[in-house]
């Protein structure tokens, strides 16, 4: 799971960090309402599974940022408060947490919590197995690994249709590095790292090769990463 904190207080970032104790999690985090704001507004929000946030951080409340997460996305969402009664819970859960936890805490229960928010929305939405959407007028089948117009293929590596399907997520936004880097290479994107470039250019190339239009499909976004247009879902 890819877990977002948004917590103020650097010790309590540390405690969960130390203490999370499941490798297959990887934890990142934020300091302010700043970062967390220009986070949530942002395709990167695509790319975790749970976010934790504080209630009361310094610059900001932790309310208005679950407001805001909740109009985009169903992502799991744990408040976390340090002072707070029925009534606040009843607040956060009102706008749309899916738990409230009270400093101090338990983390393995935190973590468990976080698990079952996962699994159950898992279960709800169960990943697709194969995805297919147009790029101009070329076919691209995720499940198939291909590119096709006009009678014409090109095949796609595993990670090539990773990346496909990231910017088509993302579709007609900014798609930032670091989330194509997050979801496709899984790892963490490091600005000296040619690959997303380099795999871009070869998408570029197998489009173009197809049909010279489509290949303008994918867009760069100086500073930021790609954007894809021009797409339409198909019928499966």
């Amino acid at each position: 799971m890819n877990i977002m904190i948004i917590e103020d207080q650097r010790d309590v970032v540390e405690m969960l960090r130390l203490n999370w104790s499941d490798s297959r999690d990887r934890i990142d985090y934020l300091t302010s309402m700043r970062q967390a704001s220009r986070f949530i507004h942002s395709n990167e929000l695509t790319a975790y599974d749970c976010i934790l946030i504080d209630i009361n951080l310094t610059d900001g409340s932790g309310l208005e940022l679950l407001r805001d997460a909740r109009s985009r996305s169903d992502v799991p969402i744990v408040m976390i408060s340090g002072a707070g009664d029925a009534d606040s819970r009843a607040d956060a859960i009102s706008v749309g947490a899916d738990d409230y936890v009270m400093k101090p805490f338990s983390v393995k229960e935190l973590r468990a919590r976080v698990h079952r928010l996962h699994d159950a929305r898992v279960s709800r939405n169960p990943p697709r197995q194969s995805t297919a959407f147009k790029i101009g007028k070329i076919d691209c089948d995720i499940g198939r690994l291909s590119l096709g117009y006009n009678g014409a293929s090109q095949p796609l590596t595993a990670l090539e249709a990773r990346i496909l399907q990231v910017l088509h997520d993302s579709a007609g936004q900014d798609c930032p590095k670091s989330s194509i880097a997050r979801q496709a290479l899984f790892r963490e994107h490091d600005p000296r790292d040619k690959t997303i470039d380099v795999y871009i250019n070869r998408l570029r190339g197998k489009l173009t090769e197809l049909n010279a239009a489509s290949g303008d499909a994918i867009k760069t976004i100086r500073g930021v990463g790609y954007r894809l247009s021009d797409t339409q879902q198909q019928s499966e």
